[in-house]
């Protein structure tokens, strides 16, 4: 299901390479709702999103912006879920079915602090549940964005240029367009498999 939903994806930005910004956008915050970034693969769709809409001509530099204005919306959205809801957030559907992860998550802000939020961009699974926990636990609005922002600073880019640099990278081996995107979703299907096949080993059951 899941490299469906990227195929997609990828099918949908082949076709209207002018909304790959908003797609990147929405990726990149999907990275940090709760539940929705244990089940999309936005960091890896980014990177692909990222190398096809560079070899149809767009933008690198606003897909940046976009990935960056994306990150830290997303981690923003969820921390003001924890400072607005509380614990009892933690009770809701479907939140409730991966306590697990809350848990961790927990753990993982009580242990690291402010740099929990740093670290966790970069840290698969609980990254969609940290700044949750950051919203639950009051930490300091001006730490949990200056943090958000850091981080957001460095995955941003992380993700944007390895995409622009591979479409430049295909582009000098005189591969056709079509070749190109064959190539890319091909690699994505693999990623997506590998990443999903991993997680849902950590996944609770229903």
């Amino acid at each position: 299901m899941i490299s469906h939903f990227s195929t997609l994806i990828v099918d949908f930005v082949q076709a209207h390479s002018y909304y790959a910004h908003v797609v990147v956008f929405l990726l990149a915050m999907s990275e940090a709702v709760p539940v929705v970034g244990t089940v999309v693969p936005g960091s890896t769709l980014v990177i692909a999103i990222s190398a096809l809409a560079t070899s149809a001509d767009a933008n690198p530099w606003i897909l940046l912006v976009s990935a960056f204005a994306g990150a830290v919306a997303g981690d923003g959205f969820s921390y003001w879920l924890g400072r607005h809801y509380h614990r009892e957030i933690l009770n809701s559907w479907p939140i409730n079915r991966y306590q697990q992860f809350v848990a961790r998550s927990e753990q993982f802000v009580k242990k690291y602090g402010l740099t929990s939020v740093f670290l966790a961009r970069f840290t698969a699974i609980i990254r969609a549940f940290v700044p949750l926990i950051a919203g639950i636990l009051q930490m300091s609005p001006r730490q949990f964005y200056a943090a958000n922002i850091l981080s957001a600073l460095a995955w941003a880019p992380a993700h944007v240029f390895p995409g622009v640099m591979l479409a430049i990278a295909l582009q000098f081996t005189g591969t056709s367009v079509q070749q190109r995107i064959i190539l890319v979703t091909a690699g994505l299907i693999i990623v997506t498999i590998f990443i999903y096949a991993t997680c849902s080993y950590f996944r609770p059951q229903p």
